[in-house]
């Protein structure tokens, strides 16, 4: 499922994880079916393509809607990375981050390595 809509870029924000948040308004007014479209999608992952200059045309939606971009979210690793990020922050340590990643990490390396049936 597709959303198209005329919009305006009305703020970008920046959050812990060094992510961005967008918020959009649509240009007109949207009808309760519109809406419920817009609705069903909150929570999903996907693509955003926005043009600063009037409509899409239809060789651009065409474009888009034949687009292979693989949609994927964080790996792992780096959602692990940035929740230790937040950590460090929170604890408001005078360890750097790189000292405090290091450590963490190595503490959660050995706690798998200590699972293993043949600890070497």
């Amino acid at each position: 499922m597709r959303i198209i809509r005329q919009v305006t870029l009305d703020s970008a924000r920046r959050k812990k994880d060094r992510s961005v948040s967008f918020t959009f308004t649509t240009s007109l007014e949207q009808s309760s079916a519109e809406f419920i479209e817009i609705d069903e999608l909150l929570g999903d992952t996907g693509l955003i393509h926005f043009k600063s200059q009037g409509n899409l045309t239809s060789e651009e939606i065409k474009e888009l809607d034949t687009a292979e971009i693989e949609v994927e979210g964080k790996t792992k690793s780096q959602r692990l990375r940035n929740v230790l990020y937040i950590l460090h922050q929170q604890t408001q340590t005078q360890q750097d981050f790189n000292a405090f990643y290091s450590e963490n990490m190595e503490k959660l390396i050995e706690h798998f390595k200590s699972k293993l049936e043949n600890n070497q």
